[in-house]
């Protein structure tokens, strides 16, 4: 898969999961089986905001050439899903998530393994002795 289409998955990805987290949390308490409550509300609607951040970079950085940003927005593309597929399997085996975390879990996995392509092939920045 292409950069290009990485990121437009993800911007996908990440302006639906804020269009749910704000509209319909209910349906995200639903899939992982976790109680809904006013402050589980508060931290959706936060969380929404954060994605919607997150589709609007991933919007921009697919239309991106340079190597070096690409490989910058890989790598926190990777650190971000890895974190959230770690913290959902450490929710399930504290019983908090029920199995639904799973459909999350694997897509989150399904990106890491994506962009870490990107960050083992595209070459780093040179040193450049006079910049610092």
């Amino acid at each position: 898969m292409t950069f290009k289409a990485l990121a437009t998955a993800a911007t996908a990805l990440c302006a639906i999961l804020a269009a749910v987290l704000l509209i319909a949390p209910n349906l995200i308490y639903s899939i992982f089986q976790i109680p809904a409550q006013d402050s589980a509300d508060f931290m959706s609607r936060r969380a929404a905001m954060l994605f919607l951040g997150i589709a609007v970079m991933c919007s921009t950085f697919r239309l991106v050439q340079d190597p070096a940003a690409i490989r910058a927005f890989s790598a926190g593309m990777v650190i971000m899903m890895a974190g959230l597929a770690g913290v959902g399997l450490f929710e399930f085996a504290r019983g908090f998530a029920g199995p639904g975390i799973f459909l999350a879990i694997v897509t989150e996995i399904l990106f890491v393994l994506g962009f870490t392509r990107f960050v083992k092939q595209t070459p780093a920045a040179p040193n450049n002795p006079e910049q610092s």
